[in-house]
């Protein structure tokens, strides 16, 4: 099998007519791994760490795939690549029961995106699949998928393929189905049209555009400083409830404000974050207006 593990053998591994190991993928859009630069690794813990910032998890990742590239593929050695791993970055997670993978680490030729180092299509694998060495196993791993891949309209999965251009960013938002799907909403509300993404495919600013409006999660200044952070725990599907009881109201601000565990406890604050989601709205609005 190709060491190089391209995200065209990863789609087709998936199976181009929307199925995931012979498991058909709901709605038929695969969001796991998109093209060389764009993955998700969110449900295996990846921003589940104390540090879940862009060069933290770059340089992790990057010493982890250097490491395993190095490692015999033998049983016994795996493992104790997985305990060395776990104690040499042994930390205070945000979410303690959320299991943190070791065998996360960066695939494909260049080793632009994340990914699982267990694969059989990753990189010294030869096609072995070591997945059943990890702490879900490797049915789980073959047949899992997030609450976005299974609720979330197929429209709305096909923009998140399209609108980013890094697996950073995409994997923060990806399982945020109910931020994603409040958003993409209110933008088709406002529109007064359903978003269509082949129209985006052929607009890339538009898509840009969005990509922008949907990163309010990497950098919205108004999350608590205790309890918020980038990570969430994608295995409690909330309903959207996440964040601070005394944000009155479920409209669609509210929605956006419990997503991003905002700390809004003033009039003032509520305010402005109200302003700066109107804000960003506006400006994906115009960017897709006729």
């Amino acid at each position: 099998m190709d060491a190089s593990f391209s995200a065209t053998d990863q789609v087709r591994s998936a199976g181009a007519g929307g199925s995931q190991n012979g498991v058909p993928v709901p709605g038929g859009v695969y969001l796991c791994q998109v093209n060389e630069m764009v993955s998700c690794g969110a449900c295996c813990g990846l921003y589940n760490v104390a540090d879940a910032s862009r060069p933290a998890l770059e340089a992790m990742l990057a010493r982890r795939t250097t490491r395993f590239s190095r490692l015999p593929r033998q049983m016994e050695a795996i493992l104790a690549f997985g305990e060395q791993t776990a104690a040499v970055e042994g930390q205070p997670r945000p979410y303690p029961d959320f299991h943190h993978c070791p065998y996360l680490g960066l695939i494909g030729e260049g080793r632009t995106r994340v990914g699982c180092l267990l694969h059989p299509l990753a990189a010294g694998n030869q096609g072995v699949d070591f997945r059943g060495l990890s702490e879900y196993g490797g049915m789980a791993c073959r047949i899992y998928f997030c609450p976005s891949t299974r609720r979330l309209p197929g429209r709305y999965k096909a923009i998140l393929r399209i609108c980013f251009d890094n697996w950073y960013d995409y994997g923060l938002v990806v399982t945020e189905r109910h931020l994603v799907a409040a958003l993409l909403a209110e933008v088709e509300r406002c529109l007064g049209q359903p978003l269509d993404p082949g129209a985006l495919v052929r607009r890339p600013a538009q898509a840009a555009a969005l990509g922008a409006l949907l990163a309010i999660k990497r950098d919205w200044p108004f999350r608590h400083p205790s309890t918020g952070h980038l990570c969430h725990d994608l295995f409690r599907d909330d309903g959207g409830q996440r964040g601070p009881a005394g944000i009155e109201a479920q409209d669609f601000h509210t929605i956006v404000f419990r997503a991003l565990e905002s700390h809004l406890e003033t009039a003032e604050r509520l305010a402005a974050a109200r302003a700066e989601v109107d804000r960003r709205l506006a400006a994906a609005v115009r960017a897709l207006s006729p």
